[in-house]
C-alpha cells in the first residue's frame, strides 16, 4: 500500500460520476468561472479551466489529482457543503449520493488530513448504533487523535457481532460479550462454514482475534476516555486496536457479503 495519502483516481471517479454528477462533460453545477473560482477560493489554487484542453470534469479530475493532500481534503468539504446527501435516497439511482458514499468520502476527509485510514465502513447489515459509533470514532480520529477513538470503535465492533448475530437468528444472551457473540458466529453463522483452501491455518487466526476480543474490553475500560482513566492508550497502540478492528470489520463483512451472493 502506497504511503501516499492522497486520492487515487478511482476514488475521484467515483466522487465525481457519484456524488456530484456530470453529464456531457459538464461538471454538476460548475460553469467555468464557477469552477476556478471553487479552487481559489477553497485551496488558493490557480486554475484556468479556459487553457485546459477538455471538458470541465476533466479539469477538475486533473487538479483535485495533482493537489496536496489539505487541498484535498478541503475541497472534499466543500463539495459535501455544495452537494449535501439528500433526506432520501433516490430509488431509481440507489449509488449516488449514498449514505455509505458519504461515509465513504469522510473517511477519505480523515485520511488526507491525518494520514490514516478512516474507520467507517460499508457495512450493510449494520445497526444504526454501529454506524453513529463508527462516523464519530471518524470525527474523533480527526479532531481529538486515535486514543479518543478507541470507545466508539469498541461499541461498534460489539454492535456488529450483534447485528451479525441477529441478522441470521443466531441465540446469544441478554448481554453477550463480544467474544461470546464471535464464539456464536464462528461456530453458526453460514459465512464462516467455509474458511478457503488453508481452513485449519484460518481458524488459527481467527482463535487468536478472540483472544483480542479479550483483551479490549480491558483497554476500553482503563484505558480510553471511556471512564475518566487516569492514563491513557498511547497513540500508536490506540492506532493498533483501531487498525485491528477494522480488519476484523472488514474480513467479516466480505464473507458475509459472499454468502448472500452465493446462497451459503
Amino acid at each position: 500500500m502506497s504511503d501516499d495519502p492522497r486520492l487515487s483516481r478511482k476514488e475521484i471517479g467515483r466522487l465525481v460520476h457519484n456524488w456530484i454528477g456530470e453529464e456531457g462533460g459538464y461538471l454538476g453545477s460548475f460553469s467555468y468561472a464557477k469552477h476556478d473560482r471553487f479552487w481559489l477560493e477553497t485551496c488558493e489554487l490557480d486554475v484556468d479551466t479556459s487553457g485546459f484542453p477538455g471538458t470541465t470534469r476533466a479539469c477538475f479530475e486533473a487538479t483535485l489529482f495533482e493537489a496536496a493532500a489539505r487541498d484535498q481534503a478541503a475541497a472534499l468539504r466543500a463539495i459535501l457543503e455544495e452537494y449535501p446527501p439528500p433526506a432520501e435516497p433516490d430509488a431509481n439511482a440507489p449509488k449516488f449520493r449514498s449514505p455509505a458514499l458519504y461515509r465513504e468520502i469522510n473517511a477519505w476527509i480523515t485520511r488526507l488530513e491525518t494520514g490514516q485510514v478512516g474507520i467507517s465502513m460499508d457495512l450493510e447489515s449494520a445497526s444504526d448504533v454501529v454506524r453513529r459509533a463508527l462516523d464519530d470514532a471518524d470525527t474523533l480520529m480527526r479532531t481529538s487523535g486515535p486514543q479518543s477513538a478507541v470507545d466508539r470503535v469498541h461499541t461498534a465492533m460489539h454492535g456488529y457481532l450483534h447485528s451479525l448475530c441477529d441478522e441470521v437468528g443466531i441465540p446469544h444472551g441478554d448481554r453477550p460479550t463480544m467474544n461470546q457473540l464471535f464464539k456464536a458466529l464462528r461456530a453458526k453463522h453460514p459465512s464462516l462454514a467455509d474458511l478457503g483452501t488453508r481452513p485449519e491455518e484460518i481458524t488459527k487466526i481467527l482463535g487468536a482475534m478472540a483472544t483480542i476480543f479479550d483483551s479490549l474490553n480491558p483497554v476500553r475500560n482503563n484505558a480510553s476516555v471511556a471512564h475518566p482513566n487516569d492514563e491513557l492508550i498511547g497513540e500508536p497502540e490506540a492506532m493498533l486496536v483501531i487498525n485491528t478492528v477494522r480488519t476484523l470489520l472488514g474480513y467479516l463483512e466480505t464473507k458475509r457479503r459472499q454468502a448472500a451472493i452465493t446462497g451459503g
